[in-house]
């Protein structure tokens, strides 16, 4: 696909933008998630700006960019935080803890997966919360915090609404030792 420069409304630069992402064409992306973000600034949409620093945040950290990835990043958390929007936060620094983890920062990660995860209760998203908390708990396991790892996995069985057969007695197993644990202290 061609990027289409004549474009000029942001969020159909920010969707062509998507796009080249699922297709993996991440250069493509980038220029539309760049230009947009200049027409975003330009309207004095923050919302939007916001929503694109994320994207290029993301794409910069697959590319293992990793400074350009939390400088986008950071300035789409703060950007979500003067709109206001919790989910947005909330991704965000799920995004900062996933690149500090994958840059090897993850006393880092660990705390940013920790504020994604109160943010992502508060909104109700007990999917996200889920996925932050399994996410946690590999970050855990890469600290030999064994016991932090096993409890930050439960959780994210704990808050999912449906769990599978097998997800049921993993949450079974996992609760046998844990109960052991409290009830030693």
């Amino acid at each position: 696909m061609v990027l289409r420069t004549e474009i000029t409304e942001p969020q159909t630069l920010r969707e062509e933008g998507l796009l080249h992402y699922r297709q993996g064409a991440l250069d493509e992306a980038i220029a539309c998630f760049v230009k947009a973000h200049s027409l975003y600034i330009e309207k004095g949409d923050q919302h939007g700006t916001a929503e694109v620093l994320n994207n290029l945040g993301v794409i910069y950290y697959q590319q293992e960019r990793w400074l350009e990835a939390a400088e986008a990043l950071e300035e789409a958390h703060q950007a979500f935080i003067a709109t206001e929007d919790a989910a947005g936060q909330a991704q965000t620094l799920g995004n900062l803890g996933s690149l500090y983890r994958a840059s090897g920062q993850l006393e880092k990660a660990a705390q940013h997966f920790k504020d994604a995860l109160t943010l992502f209760h508060r909104v109700g998203d007990s999917q996200a919360e889920s996925v932050t908390w399994r996410a946690l708990s590999t970050v855990r396991l890469r600290q030999r915090r064994w016991l932090e790892a096993i409890l930050a996995y439960d959780s994210s069985l704990t808050c999912l609404k449906r769990l599978s057969l097998g997800q049921r007695l993993l949450h079974l197993l996992l609760g046998l030792p844990l109960r052991l644990l409290s009830g030693a202290r």
